[in-house]
């Protein structure tokens, strides 16, 4: 041997042992026979008599039967004793075919790396490749210490290789498990028996369908490399529920070795809740605040989608709601919100299961492509007859004809019959009627004192004291009377002028009596509010605070003295 070839084969022997330097054992394997030959072997592993095991799947075997893998990471080991599984992976075109574990070793349980790695030269005639087991490194430990943790948020973990179009399970149930038992799937294949067997909504299958179309994948990750997420609905014990797929390139991706990470996870609850809350912000979005009913807006999203649709016949039902302006002039806008209330309260009983809309400030809409136009009309007669005995009254358009490109146009004829309607009853005196309606009602509450009383309630907080005072009879009627005067008016026996000269003893300086002997002469005051309507002064009290009083004439009788009104308010 010369001096070249002696430094070539020290340098070959420096570079192979350099390379196994890290492995436990390397077995040089037929795959076809399952003859296998020990390259290397730190005896790590206590297995005896290796020579009197027939083949590899054999030894595979043995390791999971000796307890040498530790039991729950066998179901996946299990596939390395099939000789089908592991030729299908080594003739797939994958250069490295890996499953990390924990095995018990002379050095107690510890991880370990087992690969299988193809050569280049390695064919179904030369099928030779090398069985490979090392001590996982660092980052392997702490990602595969961690797995347990991703398995309790994920159903599955798939690794998926777009250059053989194959997948196997990295995490999955036991019946995923058992169908991968016999080597890596195609995942077309996978995904076309997914589909057919019912496993998705049928709402999602098309987009399912497209997601998972041949060569449709290593097109999009040419492109994009960024992940792709989608959610879909499964089959899962017989129910279906959301889940949410992440597809998403493995560090190992390359343009040779194109390996994708496909998680799920089930999202059910969370997601439905979302939905929930979107819809009912949808649903909010489309209605009147005051009457619930569907609002302009949502009748406008509907016109748009009619205006889409095919030559299906509508009805359009277009109502207005007679005196509304003059009702919340006279009475108040509560009595007008009382009306329109009232209003879609009828529409929708005698519409209930048409689309309803409060389009503008009285104006109201039912569209239906149900009831024929008899049918509405009918049911308009009934609106009219129940709104009548709350002495309402409404006009009425209605128009039919197909949806498509006419429909605005048939929402317009409605509105104008509508029109016509309000005129006939502007025209016969309708609106006359309800004004003198209107009025009998205010009078009788103003006979009552309702309105009186209650916007007193609503602003008394703001005076030291507000009273109605008879002056014939010297009493008064309780609008607002502190505690202290309740006292004096009872000390008094209800007599106004003496409560009020107890008060002014107590609680008013001296040099103010005058003014109060002034206004407690009622003959004075009479002549003094018959002159100029209001009289008023201010006063100070014994802690300083100084007092306005206004006096007011409210009712004069015939013959005699008027009843008044005391307003007591601190003076600013």
């Amino acid at each position: 041997m010369n001096k070249n070839t002696s430094a070539k084969n020290e340098l070959a022997a420096f570079v192979e042992g350099t390379l196994v330097e890290g492995f436990y054992r390397i077995f040089k394997v037929n795959v076809n026979t399952g003859e296998f030959e020990i390259y290397k072997d730190n005896g790590l592993f206590d297995d005896d008599e290796l020579q009197n095991i027939p083949n590899i799947y054999a030894y595979m075997e043995k390791l999971i039967n000796d307890k040498i893998i530790i039991p729950e990471y066998t179901t996946t080991c299990r596939r390395f004793t099939n000789p089908e599984y592991v030729r299908k992976s080594v003739f797939s075109g994958e250069k490295r075919v890996v499953q990390s574990y924990k095995a018990r070793t002379v050095k107690g349980i510890q991880w370990v790396a087992f690969t299988i790695v193809v050569g280049h030269e390695c064919t179904p005639d030369n099928p030779l490749v090398l069985f490979t087991w090392r001590e996982a490194d660092s980052e392997a430990m702490t990602m595969l210490d961690t797995l347990p943790t991703i398995s309790s948020l994920y159903d599955k973990l798939i690794r998926i290789n777009l250059s053989t179009n194959t997948y196997e399970a990295i995490i999955a149930d036991d019946d995923e498990r058992e169908r991968l038992s016999g080597g890596f799937i195609n995942m077309y294949e996978w995904w076309e028996e997914y589909l057919k067997n019912g496993n998705i909504d049928p709402e999602d299958i098309d987009a399912f369908a497209t997601l998972t179309k041949t060569g449709s994948l290593q097109k999009r990750f040419a492109e994009d490399p960024t992940p792709i997420n989608f959610r879909y609905r499964r089959k899962v014990n017989g129910e279906f529920r959301w889940v949410q797929l992440e597809l998403a390139p493995s560090v190992e991706y390359s343009e040779e070795n194109k390996v994708l990470l496909l998680s799920l996870r089930d999202v059910h609850e969370d997601h439905t809740a979302q939905l929930r809350s979107h819809q009912e912000l949808i649903d909010t979005m489309y209605r009147d605040a005051l009457t619930n009913l569907y609002n302009r807006l949502k009748f406008n999203a509907d016109i748009e989608s009619l205006g889409k649709s095919g030559d299906q016949i509508f009805t359009c039902l277009y109502i207005d709601a007679n005196g509304l302006h003059e009702l919340n002039n006279i009475l108040g806008h509560q009595k007008g919100d009382d009306m329109l209330c009232c209003v879609a309260d009828t529409l929708r009983k005698y519409f209930p299961d048409e689309r309803v809309y409060r389009i503008g400030g009285d104006e109201f809409v039912v569209l239906s492509i149900k009831l024929s136009k008899r049918a509405v009309e009918l049911a308009v007669e009934k609106v009219r007859r129940d709104l009548q005995v709350d002495n309402y009254e409404i006009s009425v358009g209605i128009a039919i004809g197909p949806c498509g490109r006419n429909v605005e146009k048939i929402v317009a004829a409605a509105e104008l019959k509508m029109r016509k309607d309000k005129d006939n009853y502007y025209m016969n005196n309708g609106d006359s009627r309800r004004k003198r309606k209107m009025n009998e009602e205010l009078e009788q509450m103003l006979i009552k004192n309702h309105d009186s009383e209650r916007f007193l309630d609503i602003i008394a907080h703001q005076f030291a004291g507000v009273y109605f005072v008879n002056l014939n009879k010297d009493t008064n009627r309780h609008i607002y009377t502190p505690d202290f005067f309740s006292r004096f008016l009872e000390d008094t026996d209800d007599c106004f002028s003496a409560a009020v000269r107890l008060y002014v003893e107590k609680f008013v300086r001296c040099e103010y009596y005058d003014r109060f002997e002034d206004i407690l002469d009622y003959d004075k005051l009479d002549k003094r509010l018959s002159e100029t309507g209001t009289v008023q002064f201010t006063y100070q009290k014994t802690d300083d605070v100084c007092i306005n009083v206004r006096i007011l004439e409210v009712d004069r009788r015939e013959n005699a003295k008027p009843e008044t009104i005391w307003i007591f308010e601190e003076d600013d």
